[in-house]
């Protein structure tokens, strides 16, 4: 234990620690810094999918899920731009995973505000099911974000965590540069239920890093469904930018990593 202690001391001493996202030095792998710099889901937000709404425009739901959706509702840290956006492309992409625990203490965060206001019943969903990654791509980073997100997590919110429930049987082309119908037909088929009488008549909660249009997530809430499941819930680190909102104008292009990682 002195040693480990003393390697730890030794290795501060050469190798201080830094942000994982903008590279200065700080004790948290996400600093103060790039943490005020990102943009939290505060505003009046649809109470089913959780993107933020114009201001004027009638709730509580928003034009998509007014049409109807697979996700029995979904939340998000926070709006996929700025250091929020460079968190997870850094984690995901660049295998930071120490940025998994920042990560996943905001999505505690969102959890505990979701029951103190009576919101989703996130925390009282049986388990957790990470998004998979087909088993090629997970060779290729090395790791399943979005399970070792459900790992952090369950530490803070005392859910468990059933990461072989869902699996990617067929290898899909990363969404970020698909259109809206495009992504669809990328993941339709994509997954299958695993241990199916684990679901049955139970409430889950799907984590994934990232929200766009909802394709993965919907079509993962309707495979479970179909298995058994009475609810599904979805929870992310970000979500798109809303159309509507002045940051989507300028919106930068997807990294070469998005592009190659999906």
């Amino acid at each position: 234990m002195i040693l480990n202690q003393l390697a730890d001391v030794l290795l501060d001493l050469f190798f201080p620690p830094r942000c994982q996202v903008c590279r200065a030095f700080a004790d948290d792998p996400l600093c103060e810094t790039c943490r005020s710099n990102a943009l939290f889901i505060e505003q009046d937000s649809c109470v089913y999918c959780g993107v933020p709404l114009p201001v004027g425009v009638p709730g509580p739901l928003c034009a998509n899920c007014r049409r109807g959706r697979q996700v029995s509702g979904a939340r998000a840290v926070g709006l996929h731009t700025g250091a929020l956006r460079e968190a997870v492309i850094r984690y995901k992409f660049h295998g930071r995973r120490s940025l998994a625990a920042p990560l996943a203490q905001m999505l505690a965060d969102v959890v505990a505000r979701e029951a103190q206001t009576c919101g989703l019943p996130l925390a009282e969903c049986a388990a957790m099911i990470p998004v998979p990654l087909h088993h090629t791509r997970l060779r290729w980073r090395g790791f399943n974000q979005a399970q070792l997100l459900c790992e952090e997590l369950a530490q803070e919110a005392d859910i468990p965590v059933w990461p072989d429930v869902l699996v990617r049987h067929r290898q899909t082309d990363p969404q970020v540069h698909l259109s809206g119908d495009t992504r669809r037909a990328n993941v339709r088929g994509a997954f299958e239920v695993r241990n199916s009488p684990r679901l049955r008549n139970r409430s889950v909660l799907l984590v994934d890093d990232v929200f766009t249009t909802g394709a993965t997530v919907e079509e993962c809430a309707l495979v479970l469904r179909r298995a058994g499941a009475a609810a599904v819930y979805a929870l992310t680190i970000t979500r798109a930018l809303p159309v509507w909102t002045i940051a989507a104008t300028f919106e930068v292009e997807p990294s070469a990593e998005e592009l190659a990682g999906g």
